[in-house]
């Protein structure tokens, strides 16, 4: 026996013709990760006691309280980035908060930020007006083990990944600490099949959540709706969508006449493209997202199993600093002009879709993404501005093919689906 230990004792009046109730209060603990060392029953069938380390006192009693909805849930965040998708979700915590704690009954605390200089980490939680100056006066280079074996300590620790890094690393680390994980990062996800399966099976061995439904939609339910597919028994026949919500808004500017190095230019000034916009014309971005949903259905693919054609010309996007990419980008505007002219003319519109197939004939590629000439009454032809479709065609929605549509882009969209994926971690520790 470790000491100091702690005699946390659960009070209730008829305890005993009350269903569940030792379940909630162990259940409670073993979702935070706290070892619960000896349990006992009352006598009188009106408490039940569990011995547990000192060190785990403080947050126990919370989430115990909060399990038996005598106290709002608290969760804990540690936000990597502080781009486009980390910033705004800070500005929608900092205007959800309140209302949250009231309504909800979820009080959403920022323990730590951390970018690729600095980093600021705050038990009691950092003021959400004051996130960017706390930053700012920090000296504290990102020590991400550090702050991990911090966030462990607090109630409900989740790390939220809004960097384009590869992090697999750090939610191996978060993982193994009993941390949950809400990605908006692609990468991790599209790692090597065993490097994917292994967070995945580490995540379920801890019992921890791994949420990352804005990886491949922004806010659109896509990967929930597939998993919903999926687990009702339906066979999925084929995936066809266009993915990006920038390439799709690129190919709606090229269609009003906009040369291509401007549409881009634009696109990433509104927070549409990647940081290297390069990430979202070479394909790789939709690539990802494309074998990210084809491994819900199991198919046991690596990223140079996904066909790619570029969005745009492949010599044009070979140059690390911007400006240079852009320069090589406009030598192709006249040829790009020319193809969607000729498109125009045959009563076509460009797209730029993902296709899966999962039961691809050997030798086929089962995963591929590329420009396709749709014809206007294609799901895709109706797409405008940064909206991004997804159709499953399946035994169950075979003649109509189920549709998931709306905006696929966007700094504000996609910290609201990843708001949303913290949400769902905090309600499924409520006493509901």
């Amino acid at each position: 026996m470790r000491e100091p230990v702690t005699l946390l004792t659960l009070v209730g009046e008829a305890m005993g013709r009350t269903p569940n109730v030792a379940g909630r209060f162990f259940g409670a603990l073993g979702q935070i990760g706290v070892l619960v060392r000896a349990s006992a029953q009352g006598a009188g069938e009106r408490s039940i006691s569990a011995v547990i380390d000192g060190e785990d006192t403080a947050t126990a009693v919370r989430t115990v309280h909060a399990a038996f909805n005598l106290a709002a849930q608290e969760v804990n965040l540690l936000v990597l980035g502080k781009g486009t998708v980390g910033r705004e979700l800070l500005y929608q915590l900092a205007a959800q908060q309140q209302a949250l704690a009231g309504d909800q009954d979820v009080l959403i605390k920022l323990a730590g930020l951390a970018d690729s200089r600095r980093a600021v980490f705050d038990p009691a939680g950092i003021p959400l007006a004051r996130w960017d100056a706390r930053l700012q006066e920090s000296h504290v280079p990102p020590d991400i083990p550090a702050l991990l074996d911090r966030l462990r300590r607090l109630p409900v620790p989740i790390l939220v990944d809004c960097t384009a890094e590869d992090t697999t690393a750090v939610y191996e680390a978060a993982l193994a600490r009993g941390i949950h994980v809400v990605s908006a990062n692609k990468r991790p996800l599209a790692a090597t099949w065993p490097v994917r399966q292994g967070l995945m099976d580490m995540a379920r061995a801890r019992h921890r959540r791994w949420e990352y439904e804005t990886t491949v939609g922004a806010s659109l339910p896509v990967i929930d709706t597939l998993k919903g597919l999926v687990r009702t028994g339906d066979t999925i026949l084929r995936i066809e969508g266009s993915f990006s919500g920038t390439l799709g808004y690129l190919a709606g500017e090229l269609s009003r006449g906009v040369p291509l190095s401007h549409a881009v230019r634009d696109a990433r000034a509104r927070g549409y493209t990647e940081p290297h916009p390069r990430d979202d014309l070479s394909g790789l971005d939709v690539a990802r997202k494309a074998l990210i949903l084809a491994r819900e259905l199991g198919m046991q693919l690596d990223l140079d199993a996904v066909a790619i054609e570029p969005f745009a010309p492949s010599e044009a996007l070979g140059h690390d600093d911007l400006e240079r990419f852009f320069l090589a980008l406009a030598e192709h505007d006249d040829a790009v002009a020319a193809r969607i002219e000729r498109m125009r003319q045959a009563g076509r519109v460009l797209r730029y879709l993902a296709q899966i197939d999962p039961s691809a004939p050997a030798g086929a590629p089962a995963v591929r993404v590329g420009p396709v000439e749709v014809e206007p009454d294609h799901p895709a032809a109706r797409l405008r501005g940064t909206e991004a479709f997804v159709a499953f065609t399946t035994d169950r929605h075979r003649a109509y093919p189920l549709l998931v549509q709306g905006a696929g882009a966007g700094g504000a969209v996609t910290a609201a689906g990843v708001l949303t994926d913290i949400l769902k971690i905090a309600m499924s520790l409520r006493g509901r």
